[in-house]
Parts: C-alpha cells; sequence; structure tokens
C-alpha cells in the first residue's frame, strides 16, 4: 500500500484532560473501556518510569495487539497527542513517560516460541527477560541482551533501548544477536523482517522511504571520516543517538531499517515481535568477588581480562568492577562477609564469571584469571562452583541500583548515568569519574559497571524542591558530557538509552553532521513527529532538568523507594490498578498536597479513588519486598493506611469481632454451608447469580458465592485415648504413649473452608495432619475449644493492628502452655498462620506444616500410590518463608511430576478478598491454565483459601499439602 501523507503534530493542546478524554470516547469499541485511563489517580500513577523524571499523561491506554497500535495512532493522530510505548517502565532517562498518551503494553505480548533445537527463540514484546532465559535454561541457552534489571524488563524495552548487561557486551546486544523483526509504522504498514511476502509488499508500497535510507547509506559510506566515526563509537557500547551502524553494517534498505529500529526509543515504530539468535549459557561457572589495595589495580586487572575487547563465551566472560564508596552500602549483607576482613578504605572489588562448557576447561579458565589477578595485587581470590553463592553475589551486583538508591538521604530523588570508555583507558576513567562526581558536590556518589565492557554507571542524589539543584545537575552533566564525549572519545549512554536525559548532548557527543542523520531519520520513519517526541532528539538544551522528579516525604516505610519497578511483576494487582511502585508514588503526591493545601480538590479525588485501587485491592502480600534490594514492604504501608482510615464505629465493630470469633467462625462456615446446600438444591449458576446481583445491591458487602468454595470440617477430634492430651499441657505423661509429641494448631481458615470435590478420597486438611502424625508416630495435642481460635492475621490485614494483637497473643499464650516450654514445635496447616504467630513473643517454636511434614514426617512414610502430576502453588507467605524447596520435595516425593504455578505470585486470594473482591484473584491467576499440564488433575497449596481461588480459576481443584501426603502414603488394603 502506499505510504500516507502525514501533517506534523502541532504542539500539545492547552486542555490536555479533555484531548485525552476525546481519544478515549474515539477508541471505545476497539479498546475496552477499563483498559483506558483518563482520571487524576491513574493518570499520577503511570507518570513515572525508573527515571529521574515525571510527566503525567493524557491517557494511559492498554495495548494488546497490532491493530490496537493502529488505533492507538489513528486516535492520537486526531487530537494532536503523541504516543509513547511502555514495556516496563524500568527506563533511566526518561523515555517511557510522557505528556501524550502513555500506550502500555498488555497481556497480548506475552507470547514465546522456541525453535527447535533452542538456536532462536521467538518473543512478544511484553515478555520479561528472565522469564525468556528460564524457558531456554535446559537447553543452556539464552538470549544475549542480559540487563540487571532482567527480572522486571521487557523484551520490547530491551529492542528499543538496545540494552546489554553484565556479559552482553557490544557483540550480543539487540543489534548483533536479532535474527528477524516484526514492526508497525505510523502509517499502520506492519512489516516482518523474516516473511519474504511482507518484505516484497513493504519494497513495493514504501518505495521512497527505502530510497531515503538506500540515500542515507550511500552518503555515509561515500564518507571515509564519519565512517571511520562510526565504527569507532560502536567498538564499545554505545546508545545515543540513533543505530548509525546500520547506515555502515547493511546495504539493503530493509535491513537498516530493521536495525535503526533497534536503540530507537519507541521514536520510529511499534516492535510487536522479535526472533532473537540464542548464545550459550555454559553449565559450569565460577565465580569470584576479587578485592584490590586501590581502583589503578582493580583497572589494570581488568584490561587484561577484557581481552583486548573481544567478547568471549568460554573463560572470564563478566567482570564487575565495584568501588570501595558503593560496596559501603552493602557491605553489612551476609554474602559479603567473606570479602570485610580484606577491605582498606579506598579497595574497590571486581566480582568475576569464569564460564566453561566442561568442568576441566573451566579449571583450566580459572587458574588463568587467578594468576592474572594476582599479578596486579588483589588481596583475596576465592573462586567458587557453588551456584547458591553465586547467585547471592548476582543480587547484590544487581540490586546495585535500588540498593545504592536506597542509601541516599530521604526525600531526595536519585540519580543515574551509565557511560563508557575505551577498554584500555579504564584505570584512568575510572579515577577521573569519581573526580568529576566529587567536583561538583555529589558526594554520596557511587561506581559500579560492567567494567569488561568499558562500561561505568554511576549514581548520586539530590532534592530537586530545591532552586539550586537542577542548575547544579546541568553543570554537571556538561562537564560529563565533556570528560566522556570530548576527552575519552567515548559513550556519554552505553546502554540505558538516550532518553530526555542525554538528548541535548547527542550532538556534542556525534558531532553535527552524524546529528543531522539522525533528524533526517526521524523523519523518514515519523515525519509527524507522533512517536515519543523529545526522546533521543531534542531541540531543548535544557530538557535533561526540566520535569524533574521530587521525592517528597510521606512514609518511613517506604520513603528510601526509588521507583525502580523491580517490584511490580510480584504483584497480583499490578496492571489491573496499581502496583506497589504507583502506590508509593500516589501516596507521595498526596502527601505533598496534603502539606501544600494547593489544590484540595485534587487531594479528595486522589484519596477517594485510592480506597478501591490502592487499598482494596492491594493483597499486602509482601511480595514486593522480596523483589526490592532493600525489602521495602508496600503492603505494610497500605495495612497502615488502613488503619488510619477505620473510623470509631468500624473499630468497635472489629473490637466485638475480635471478642466473638467462635460464633463468626460457625456463622461463616454455616454460611458457606448453606450456600452448597443450595447449589445442590437449585443449580449453582444460579445461587452464583443471586449472590452476585446482591452484591451489586450492597456495593460488595456480601460475600461471594462460587462452586469451588466448600464448608469446612470444622475444628478436628483427637483419638479417644488422647482425649486428655487437649488440656493435659507439658510434659506429659510418659506412660501415654512414649512418643514424639507436638503440638498442632488447625488454621481458623483451613476449619471453615473445605477442600473442592477431586476425584481422589482425600481427608480434610485438619483429618489428615491427624492420620499423618499417628502413621510417623507423633503424639499430638491441640488447644481446647479450637472453635474461634485467631492467629490475628485476619485483623492485622483490614487495619485492626489492635484486635490482631489481642486476638493472636491470647492463642500463642495457649500454645506456649501447651509447649510447656520445652521446646515442643507447634505446627498449623496455614503458611500466613505460621508466619504471623513467629511474630508473637513465646517459647514455642512454630513451624508451618510444609517445613514440619518434609523434616519430620516425610522420612518416616511409604509412598504407596503416587500421582501422575501435581500443580503446585508458592503462596506468598510460603514464599516469604522460603518454603518452596519443603513444598516441592514433598510434592515431588507425591508425584511422578510437578508442574510449578510460574505465572501466578501472590493469587490475588488475600484472606477473604476472594469473597468481596473476586476480580483480585481472577486477574491475579489470569494465566494459571498456561502452567498446568493436560494430564494434571490435581494441585496443592499450603493456604486452604488460596487452593480455593485456585481450584475455580485452575480448572482443577487444589488441596492442602497435608491431604495429598496422606492419600499416597495410606497403607493399601
Amino acid at each position: 500500500m502506499q505510504q500516507a501523507t502525514l501533517s506534523p503534530v502541532s504542539p500539545q493542546p492547552l486542555d490536555r484532560q479533555a484531548a485525552g478524554e476525546r481519544l478515549v470516547a474515539r477508541l471505545k469499541g476497539t479498546i475496552t473501556a477499563n483498559k483506558m485511563m483518563t482520571d487524576p489517580l491513574m493518570t499520577y500513577a503511570w507518570s513515572g518510569d525508573a527515571s529521574s523524571y515525571r510527566l503525567i499523561p493524557a491517557a494511559v491506554v492498554f495495548i494488546n495487539s497490532e491493530d490496537d497500535v493502529r488505533a492507538v495512532m489513528a486516535a492520537a493522530r486526531a487530537e494532536k497527542l503523541p504516543i509513547t510505548f511502555r514495556a516496563a517502565g524500568t527506563s533511566l532517562s526518561g523515555q517511557a513517560v510522557t505528556d501524550g498518551v502513555l500506550a502500555v503494553l498488555g497481556d497480548g505480548w506475552r507470547t514465546m516460541r522456541i525453535h527447535p533445537g533452542a538456536d532462536q527463540i521467538t518473543l512478544g514484546p511484553a515478555i520479561i527477560v528472565a522469564n525468556a532465559n528460564a524457558a531456554l535454561k535446559k537447553f543452556d541457552r539464552k538470549i544475549g541482551p542480559d540487563p540487571a534489571s532482567q527480572a522486571t524488563c521487557k523484551i520490547g524495552g530491551v529492542v528499543n533501548n538496545n540494552s546489554s548487561g553484565m556479559c552482553c557486551g557490544v557483540a550480543q546486544n539487540t543489534y548483533h544477536t536479532m535474527a528477524r523483526l516484526r514492526i508497525v509504522l505510523t502509517d499502520g504498514t506492519m512489516l516482518d523482517s523474516g516473511d519474504e511476502a511482507s518484505r516484497a509488499d513493504f519494497r513495493a508500497s514504501h518505495a521512497a522511504m527505502l530510497d531515503g535510507l538506500h540515500a542515507l547509506h550511500h552518503e555515509v559510506m561515500a564518507d571515509p571520516d564519519l565512517v571511520a566515526l562510526i565504527r569507532k563509537k560502536y567498538k564499545i557500547k554505545n546508545t545515543v543517538g540513533y543505530s548509525l551502524n546500520a547506515l555502515v553494517d547493511y546495504h539493503d534498505p530493509l535491513d537498516i531499517l530493521i536495525h535503526l529500529m533497534v536503540g530507537s526509543e519507541g521514536t520510529l515504530g511499534f516492535v510487536s515481535e522479535v526472533t532473537y539468535n540464542t548464545v550459550p549459557e555454559h553449565p559450569f561457572k565460577s565465580t569470584a568477588l576479587v578485592p584490590f589495595p586501590d581502583p589503578q589495580s582493580a583497572g589494570r586487572a581488568i584490561i587484561k581480562l577484557a581481552n583486548n575487547g573481544v567478547h568471549v563465551t568460554t573463560g572470564v566472560t563478566a567482570a564487575e568492577y565495584i568501588e570501595r564508596r558503593a560496596l559501603a552500602t552493602v557491605e553489612h549483607l551476609e554474602p559479603l562477609a567473606p570479602l570485610r576482613p580484606y577491605l582498606t578504605d579506598n579497595s574497590p572489588a571486581v566480582l568475576i564469571d569464569v564460564t566453561a562448557p566442561d568442568a576441566t576447561t573451566l579449571d583450566a579458565e580459572v587458574a588463568k584469571a587467578v594468576a592474572l589477578l594476582a599479578s596486579e595485587g588483589a588481596t583475596h581470590i576465592d573462586f567458587s562452583t557453588d551456584e547458591h553463592r553465586s547467585h547471592a553475589l548476582w543480587d547484590v551486583r544487581k540490586g546495585f541500583f535500588a540498593s545504592g538508591g536506597a542509601a541516599r538521604p530521604k526525600g531526595t530523588s536519585m540519580l543515574t548515568e551509565d557511560v563508557a570508555a575505551p577498554i584500555d583507558r579504564l584505570a584512568e576513567f575510572v579515577l577521573d569519574m569519581r573526580a568529576l562526581l566529587d567536583d561538583h558536590g555529589y558526594d554520596d556518589a557511587i561506581i559500579f559497571g560492567h567494567a569488561l565492557a568499558g562500561n561505568l554507571h554511576f549514581q548520586m542524589s539530590d532534592d530537586f524542591s530545591q532552586p539550586d539543584a537542577a542548575h547544579k545537575f546541568d553543570m554537571f552533566s556538561k562537564a560529563l558530557s565533556d570528560l566522556v564525549s570530548i576527552r575519552y572519545g567515548g559513550s556519554l549512554k552505553a546502554e540505558h538509552g538516550t532518553g530526555r536525559a542525554i538528548a541535548p548532548f547527542v550532538e556534542a557527543e556525534w558531532g553535527s553532521k552524524a546529528y543531522g542523520l539522525m533528524h533526517r531519520i526521524k523523519a523518514l520513519f515519523d515525519p509527524e513527529n507522533l512517536l515519543n517526541p523529545g526522546v533521543l532528539l531534542n531541540a531543548d538544551y535544557k530538557v535533561h532538568i526540566k520535569h524533574l522528579k521530587v521525592m517528597p516525604l510521606a512514609d518511613d516505610l517506604v520513603d528510601m523507594c526509588i521507583e525502580c519497578g523491580f517490584c511490580e511483576p510480584a504483584c497480583p494487582s499490578h496492571q489491573m490498578t496499581l502496583s506497589p511502585r504507583q502506590r508509593i508514588a500516589v501516596t507521595r503526591e498526596r502527601a505533598r498536597l496534603r502539606r501544600s493545601g494547593e489544590d484540595p480538590a485534587l487531594l479528595k479525588r486522589l484519596d477517594d479513588d485510592f480506597q478501591y485501587a490502592g487499598l482494596d485491592t492491594c493483597a499486602a502480600c509482601n511480595l514486593c519486598s522480596l523483589r526490592c534490594p532493600v525489602g521495602i514492604e508496600t503492603g505494610t504501608m497500605i495495612i497502615g493506611q488502613r488503619t488510619e482510615r477505620r473510623g470509631d464505629f468500624a473499630r468497635s465493630v472489629a473490637g466485638f469481632a475480635a471478642q466473638h470469633t467462635g460464633s463468626i467462625e460457625s456463622a461463616m462456615r454455616g454460611g458457606v454451608g448453606l450456600a452448597n446446600m443450595a447449589k445442590s438444591v437449585v443449580s449453582a449458576p444460579v445461587v452464583e447469580a443471586v449472590t452476585e446481583t446482591a452484591r451489586r445491591l450492597t456495593g460488595k458487602r456480601v460475600p461471594r458465592i462460587y462452586r469451588a468454595l466448600k464448608p469446612g470440617p470444622g475444628a478436628p477430634t483427637l483419638p479417644v485415648d488422647r482425649q486428655d492430651a487437649k488440656t493435659t499441657g507439658f510434659p506429659l505423661p510418659i506412660a501415654l504413649s512414649g512418643r514424639p509429641r507436638i503440638v498442632y494448631f488447625p488454621s481458623c481458615a483451613t476449619r471453615m473452608f473445605g477442600a473442592p470435590k477431586t476425584d481422589y478420597d482425600l481427608l480434610s486438611v485438619p483429618d489428615a495432619m491427624l492420620a499423618l502424625l499417628e502413621r510417623a508416630g507423633f503424639d499430638a495435642v491441640m488447644p481446647d475449644h479450637l472453635n474461634g481460635q485467631c492467629c490475628g492475621q485476619p485483623f492485622q490485614s483490614k487495619g485492626f493492628p489492635e484486635q490482631a494483637a489481642s486476638v493472636g497473643s491470647s492463642l500463642k499464650t495457649q500454645l506456649d502452655t501447651l509447649s510447656g516450654g520445652a521446646g515442643v514445635p507447634v505446627v498449623t496447616d496455614a503458611s500466613t498462620c505460621a508466619k504471623h504467630l513467629r511474630e508473637f513473643p513465646g517459647t514455642a517454636p512454630v513451624l508451618d506444616s510444609a517445613e514440619f511434614l518434609v523434616s519430620h514426617i516425610l522420612p518416616r512414610l511409604t509412598i504407596t500410590r503416587p500421582l501422575p502430576v501435581v500443580a503446585v502453588h508458592h503462596n506468598c507467605s510460603a514464599q516469604r518463608l522460603k518454603e518452596q524447596p519443603a513444598t516441592e520435595t514433598i510434592a515431588r516425593a507425591c508425584a511422578t511430576e510437578i508442574a510449578v504455578l510460574s505465572s501466578v505470585t501472590c493469587c490475588g486470594y488475600a484472606g477473604d478478598k476472594g469473597l468481596f473482591i473476586p476480580e483480585l484473584n481472577e486477574h491475579a491467576t489470569r494465566f494459571v491454565r498456561q502452567d498446568i499440564p493436560a494430564s494434571c488433575t490435581l494441585g496443592v497449596s499450603t493456604v486452604s483459601t488460596c487452593a480455593s481461588g485456585l481450584s475455580e480459576q485452575a480448572g482443577i481443584p487444589f488441596v492442602g499439602l497435608a491431604s495429598l501426603l496422606e492419600y499416597v502414603s495410606r497403607p493399601v488394603a
């Protein structure tokens, strides 16, 4: 088709909100209404990425297909609004924020296909890098780019920023390892570079565009000085400006076009799919964190390790420089304990990986590395093949961006840049970078980076609410440009992309001739300047100090957050309502407005809308803290805000409930049982429809009834010969049995909610636990009057800490009494209860069922009838207790194969949220069926409410771990 004649987008309309609302109206019927947002809460929530910039979009729109992309482009063009595409929002240069239309990648782009032999992999732009590598791991392959944010960042961002990373170097970035790209241009045309028919159609429809690229290629090749400059710039990492090496490396304008897309930061078109040539991931690896007496010796060692800049896959594949000030922010962490005796006031360290295809080659390569390091005075060399230690050290390194940011003064913004210099000048470059930071007053700055590629990162902080902070940053940025681009001939942006941060300095680095080429490239692809204007190319030489984030103090629990977004993949409400990063950002803005008093109406709107999006739909699972390098618990902040919003009436109701837990438990179990009976008289869909109507009429105050919800078994009963054990306490008379003893607490959730119907003759969890204890030779004792006994966690999560403490401490006292101070452990059958009970003081050790079953019960059992395959869910408390290995060990004993639910973090059931806010459970488990093999008929979880929610969403029943273990170890008659 012919390329459309396009007119330039005019400056941003004065009434951006109105333009955004009109855009949403245009897209009605094309994009689901709840996937388009113009309200103040959600647009502010999406106003920041991981950089130091903030722009509030006129509209946020989720896109899931190429048709969606075309529709958004047409609507934005009509409303004269620019478009910015956003993947994970881990961008560090301000390229994923906009005051126009923010087009966020939805679930439709989560596609992955490994080609035969795993030499290639085709990925949608919403695939997280680490997930792609996890799928390739069994083939000893990976994709080339390996950014530190790979557990969060997505393929779309990696392609558009030409991201690299620890081991990637220059040779294995997207530009060099891409086999095929599928794109959508601003006129709506799709080009698939791997499809001959698509290429032929494009040559016919876009001949003028291709002729323009061909002319640029010949113009460059006719200029030897320009060719030499381009080749020199790309010998080291470089993401400043467009990928001009495409004009040198390729002759066919189609190939030039495709490679110009890489690193274009969403300014030339939309990448809808990429096929990578995978690279070896050698199975044998040895890691060491090596200290040096001073930066010069470390720099000289790295120069030797760098193999003259030639990338290798066998030998030293990574060498991360970490200066002393950076080490100071993490040296308290356990993985760094062996290094502490060797650190002086000026000791940097280098984190090194040596990899090889076999053990013999690895030993030889390690020996070479040790000799080289020793030659430059390394003070401690301790290579290890221990995989756990290697992961721990690399987790520390990958977390520097956030952990270093957390060390900044609260209320300041974190600033970061990444630069590169020729590897042979690394030793002096490190010293000059430190001097530059010190000279400009960034005393808290730290330096680290992928030194094997001459690439250094540094980060520092400043408070941009202060009048002189922006000017200080401006002066520093200009001096940095002079040092890196001019004096060292290096790259002002090695791998983070140009963005707004470096756009004013592109011409200084490349020169006017190359810079002019970049403008002509943009004009060929996007003549109307529709896509991400101001990013990468910008005539405003002050844009890098505009729209800077302020980080007002809001809550001690989260004030250290730098809004990096590492938490988001773990959050069950991310892309449904808000993520932890967004909850923190909105909380900060509300705090700022409250202090300034500048816009009371906006503050009220934000406060009101935050109730559902921020408070009600937060599972408060705190899995975000496991992803956060500094352990920020956003869920704890949300629980605190729930507490603040509780009025006197709500607290009095909670107090009444805390005093009548037994009646509430009976009523809840009875209500579920009554609903279950109703479904046997009237069809289940009718009962569900009636309750859904009641929920709508009561503002969701009526709990939801659904097929997988079953009444629980209530309090279990001990065998008759041990009835007196309930109140006897310890030590029990030896005459009772002489067997080891255990205190068993069946959780209230397990007592209230039962398992769904299965194809197996399973016992309830409490009965199964008692049967297993008997089968393994234990005597069990339980609290008397179990009905109503509760650890207090349900009150805590709802924002009633006093009632939680009252109920929970009462139970813990009883359990301590039963334990008798003799160290007899308490075992409970819900991970949430185990975690919460451990927070109360007392003498009795508390174990979750998974850890107790694997260590004390499983070794004493004989598996008589294993299942073929079992699905395994690690609920949020189990993850925080680090029980995944225990749960999987039990599941593997019970089945020939296990299928861990990789797409589910927290299932979103969150106590009773599955009853009152079922959409959270539905959203959190929307991919669960993809994790379950067709032959799988049963799943396990260590919390009964999670099992109930998963049973509904997964299409197979989920049961308690004890129920499964009891069944497969039951003696065969």
